[in-house]
């Protein structure tokens, strides 16, 4: 079974320098594809650079919500980034979106403005966009359908089986992460249920949300094998087919780039 992992960060100081390494082991082992996910420019930068390492490694960039603190550094930024699209190795923008955890930083006009900045440079481009949602379903929502023309995936989807199918019927992809083995992981569950196997994708968001049974360790692509084997039963389908068509769902949505 070949694994596709499509949202990591290696260049998180948890891998203690040691990404490298690590991420030669698993290219010889049974990890095909992994796309590494950007916070900020500098880790846009980082991703690149993993990605000039392994034939198996993209690159993501973008700027989380998280730092979306400076809307007068947007043009500055959004420039930056479109610089990096350049490169042969970058497939989407992200991750990008909005994180309503923190109460009001940054705010959360700032990270509509920045996610929005971003949706039309993929969208200038042609290129998907990687979302983080966290408590903020009902305007990434919202955006989602504002920016009707525009390719992505939620990751490490954690909205309710309504939302997903809402998402679905307008073109998105669904990527579960090691949440959905967890025990307490119900609406997880029923979210994977109704997404059509053919949106679906499998991620590790490494180094956080390890699957079970090494849930509280440092993740890694090589577990996305426990996910593909719970998204497997909850489809009813063999390990190796969901694996084959994650694999197939993300050639694509990121190497199939188009110009809206």
């Amino acid at each position: 079974m070949k694994i596709t992992d499509i949202h990591a960060h290696y260049d998180d100081e948890r891998f203690e320098g040691k990404e490298k390494e690590l991420l030669k082991e698993l290219f010889d082992g049974n990890v095909e594809t992994v796309i590494g996910a950007a916070t900020k420019l500098e880790t846009s930068e980082n991703q690149i650079k993993l990605a000039e390492s392994f034939d198996g490694f993209y690159a993501s960039v973008g700027i989380h919500p998280e730092n979306a603190d400076d809307p007068e550094k947007i043009e500055y930024t959004i420039k930056e980034l479109e610089k990096m699209l350049s490169h042969p190795k970058v497939v989407a923008i992200g991750e990008i979106g909005l994180d309503y955890y923190w109460e009001d930083y940054p705010s959360r006009e700032n990270q509509k403005k920045y996610f929005e900045a971003q949706i039309e440079l993929a969208m200038k481009h042609g290129y998907p966009v990687v979302v983080h949602d966290r408590e903020a379903h009902g305007d990434c929502l919202e955006i989602a359908r504002k920016y009707k023309g525009v390719k992505g995936v939620f990751h490490s989807f954690s909205g309710s089986a309504e939302m997903a199918k809402e998402l679905v019927s307008l073109g998105w992809y669904i990527s579960f992460s090691g949440v959905v083995t967890f025990k307490n992981a119900r609406k997880t569950v029923e979210a994977a249920e109704v997404v059509p196997i053919d949106r679906i994708l499998t991620e590790t968001d490494a180094p956080y949300l390890t699957p079970h049974p090494f849930r509280g360790t440092r993740n890694n692509s090589g577990y996305v094998s426990y996910i593909v084997e719970k998204l497997a039963e909850i489809k009813g389908i063999s390990a190796d087919e969901m694996a084959q068509t994650v694999a197939a769902n993300a050639r694509k949505l990121f190497f199939a780039k188009e110009t809206f």
